[in-house]
């Protein structure tokens, strides 16, 4: 890679960050609550990702969203209270709580999913297959960038 296609890339990256969260926020006024916070709407999807395989646990929400379980707690609990999820203890060991989507938080995650969906889709429209799988290894690569760096 050469310094030019670097100097664009950089500006790339940090151009498509502040407009991906402008974009969300604009979900979140627009269609998805007014009264969630971007970070509360990604607790929901994580706890909607997560529940098909059992593990919408508090201890996996807070390693999926790379959060302090301290962090997750303190959304768990303002997101109980504005009724958008809910809280139950495991039967078996009462350390591990599980988080579930309450019908308003079904629905708030259902139109920020929607939300991503069309983005997904109108940046993909254009793209033959070949630049789609190019695209995704790119985004693979670079989320195991910051996964490992995350980590450091």
């Amino acid at each position: 890679m050469n310094k030019k296609q670097i100097d664009i890339l950089n500006d790339y990256f940090l151009h498509t960050a502040l407009h991906l969260l402008t974009l969300e926020e604009q979900c979140l006024r627009k269609a998805c609550s007014k009264d969630l916070s971007i970070r509360e709407l990604h607790v929901l999807e994580a706890v909607s990702s997560l529940r098909g395989s059992g593990r919408n646990t508090m201890a996996e929400i807070a390693r999926y969203l790379h959060l302090s379980p301290a962090s997750l707690t303190t959304a768990v609990n303002v997101l109980v209270k504005k009724e958008f999820v809910t809280r139950s203890y495991s039967p078996v060991d009462r350390r591990v709580i599980y988080v579930e989507l309450s019908e308003s938080g079904e629905e708030a995650n259902r139109k920020y999913l929607d939300f991503v969906r069309d983005m997904i889709r109108t940046v993909g429209r254009d793209l033959d297959e070949e630049n789609t799988d190019a695209m995704i290894a790119s985004i693979i690569s670079l989320t195991e960038y910051l996964e490992k760096n995350a980590e450091a």
